[in-house]
């Protein structure tokens, strides 16, 4: 299977996730929305709306911007 690295930059850090495999881009993809969501249950006293999440492929070509603002919305 692939494996596929997500970035998760929420202001000024940047927690680089180690390579984690899935069976294709779509499952890394959704695997990233469901993370970033989660990382919205410990948010308390920050502004998530500029947050994002970025997923790279095994090349380290990003695939997909997880914006965590489009999840509040509810548009993604």
């Amino acid at each position: 299977m692939p494996l596929f690295r997500f970035v998760f930059d929420e202001g000024a850090v940047l927690e680089d996730v180690t390579p984690i495999e899935f069976r294709d881009h779509k499952a890394a993809i959704v695997a990233a929305k469901k993370a970033a969501r989660t990382t919205l249950i410990d948010v308390e006293e920050h502004d998530p709306t500029a947050w994002v999440v970025r997923v790279y492929n095994e090349p380290g070509e990003l695939i997909r911007t997880v914006f965590v603002a489009d999840l509040l919305k509810g548009t993604q």
